[in-house]
């Protein structure tokens, strides 16, 4: 979300860099891989806390932005620290997910087939286990 309309939007790419800059320039590129795991999974927690109890969220959508900002930095943090491609590994995600939730099965279909077709989805593909 960028509100100069003078300056462009922002790519993945530049966000990216930007979190790993501010990382760097305050020495703070060391954490381990298990704190930012961690880190992701507390952030997001604080993410759902807009949600606790209720459907609506709890405050507005900037702190919502925040949290999810937070969640995205510890992430590429983590993305860095073993060089993964963000972008190239979300691409291979869904492309897996599509192959497991065909979209003929959920394009046309009502609420109730769709989570049919879900569930069926689920029990029958099987997630890679291996170690």
């Amino acid at each position: 979300m960028n509100n100069d309309i003078n300056q462009p939007a922002a790519t993945f790419e530049d966000a990216s860099r930007a979190v790993m800059k501010h990382i760097t320039d305050r020495h703070w590129d060391n954490n381990p891989p298990r704190g930012l795991a961690i880190s992701i999974a507390l952030e997001a927690n604080e993410l759902l806390e807009h949600f606790q109890w209720q459907e609506d969220s709890i405050g507005n959508t900037d702190e919502i932005a925040e949290e999810l900002a937070d969640v995205f930095i510890y992430a590429i943090q983590f993305a860095n620290h073993y060089d993964i491609d963000i972008t190239k590994s979300i691409m291979k995600k869904l492309d897996k997910s599509s192959k497991k939730y065909p979209v003929e099965h959920f394009a046309e279909a009502s609420a109730d087939e769709r989570k049919e077709a879900w569930l069926k989805a689920k029990k029958e593909f099987k997630k890679d286990t291996v170690l």
